[in-house]
């Protein structure tokens, strides 16, 4: 996310100001590069739907929230904007997103058109605060060749325990140039809550309670530890890359994964455009599989993310940003977005359509892994960040000092607990 400048348009600036004949309507978002351009299209679609209408894009890259916050507070706010997961809480507890249930009919949007569990998260209730966008899973990718050096085959699509993903990870973990230390790797070490709660979920654990308004006896549970465990056990038997990246993170994860020096990565459908090129070209033979699962559980349980389109209450333009937002969400609005490859289109029947157009089965894969995946907890507790700035303690402590997982999970489920409380 970002910080938001006043008047930031993705808008070519050759072309005529507003002029009081002409209206236009303010889009807060995010976006940047290729996909603000992706963005500019489907604004341009718009305008030309509706002649006499002008789409802006504020585009701002960080600090967003809390731009966004203050503009609406301060009676200045965008006609619409995008509304990411962890902030659907913060916006419609605090009754900064109009109720889209009434306009339904008028912009033509049926609830059984968008992926069930993306539209849950933006509901309340019989309310719908946001028009959904686009969304993703998060997913191992797996580079078949470097699994074809180690002697293995890609996991099944079926789905796969940890047993099997341990194994893979240590038999592809080598030194292949005698130096000692591995170049290859099985795997790069998850640190934040977002990438490793599927493995707390596959595990048949949680790192809240059912409500979400405690994490003791969750995030320290059983479910809980056993993934920990896993995690920090590939990272201490040296099958992911060193300690170093524990606290400054792994700038080079896809890099390494693309040049075949680590054979799965965990991510979602934003590093898809990354490897593009390299698989048209046949540099990179890639594979989309489930994240492993428990062996006392039937099947993994990932975890979604998604964002959508709202409108402030305040907004200066009520009746055409709620027409907007409309067209955002869109089939047309999101055939534009699918070029840009980041997501996966919250509307089923153009996400069949892109995987139907996708030779690779990459899009199918990721398609077949929506069913039993969960939406972040952020999408309905308030605050999830700093819940998240916590978390990335329990196995740093670990692997940094060797502290039990157990003391350190304990420690801060209960200090999330106090989080919660206030």
């Amino acid at each position: 996310m970002a910080y938001m400048v006043a008047a930031t348009a993705a808008c070519d600036p050759s072309s005529p100001s507003p002029s009081e004949d002409r209206l236009t309507l303010r889009v807060a978002l995010w976006a940047g590069g290729h996909e603000l351009e992706i963005e500019q299209q489907v604004a341009e679609a718009y305008e030309a739907l509706r002649p006499g209408t002008r789409v802006l894009l504020e585009s701002a890259p960080n600090g967003y929230e809390e731009r966004l916050l203050t503009s609406i507070a301060a009676g200045h706010p965008p006609d619409v904007y995008l509304l990411d997961s962890p902030d659907i809480p913060t916006f419609v507890d605090r009754g900064l997103a109009v109720d889209f249930a009434p306009y339904r009919e008028a912009l033509g949007f049926r609830a059984d058109s968008v992926f069930p569990q993306v539209l849950d998260a933006f509901r309340r209730g019989g309310s719908i605060f946001a028009l959904p966008k686009d969304f993703t899973p998060m997913v191992l990718y797996a580079n078949r060749a470097a699994l074809a050096g180690a002697g293995l085959d890609p996991p099944p699509r079926t789905g796969w325990n940890w047993d099997d993903f341990r194994r893979a990870a240590r038999t592809v973990t080598r030194d292949t140039d005698g130096d000692g230390r591995p170049d290859i790797h099985g795997f790069d070490f998850p640190r934040n809550l977002y990438q490793w709660v599927p493995f707390v979920w596959s595990a048949g654990g949680d790192i809240l309670a059912p409500d979400g308004g405690s994490a003791s006896g969750y995030l320290d549970g059983p479910g809980a530890l056993a993934a920990y465990r896993l995690l920090t056990g590939l990272a201490e038997d040296g099958s992911t890359p060193g300690a170093q990246f524990v606290q400054q993170g792994d700038p080079a994860r896809e890099a390494r994964f693309a040049s075949g020096g680590q054979a799965f990565l965990l991510s979602g459908h934003w590093t898809l455009p990354v490897f593009r090129d390299l698989v048209a070209t046949g540099e990179l033979d890639l594979a989309v599989v489930p994240i492993p699962h428990h062996p006392s559980q039937q099947a993994a349980t990932s975890v979604l993310y998604a964002s959508g389109w709202a409108v402030p209450p305040n907004a200066a333009n009520l009746r055409q940003a709620i027409d907007l937002a409309g067209f955002l969400s869109s089939p047309e609005a999101q055939r534009i977005r699918a070029r840009s490859g980041l997501a996966i289109p919250s509307r089923v029947d153009v996400a069949e359509e892109i995987a139907a157009a996708d030779e690779t089965g990459v899009e199918a894969a990721f398609i077949a892994l929506v069913e039993g995946a969960r939406m972040t907890w952020g999408a309905y507790v308030r605050d999830f960040s700093r819940i998240e700035a916590l978390a990335v303690e329990i196995m740093d402590r670990r692997l940094l000092n060797g502290e039990p997982l157990q003391e350190s999970a304990a420690d801060v489920a209960r200090r999330v607990d106090e989080v919660l409380a206030r």
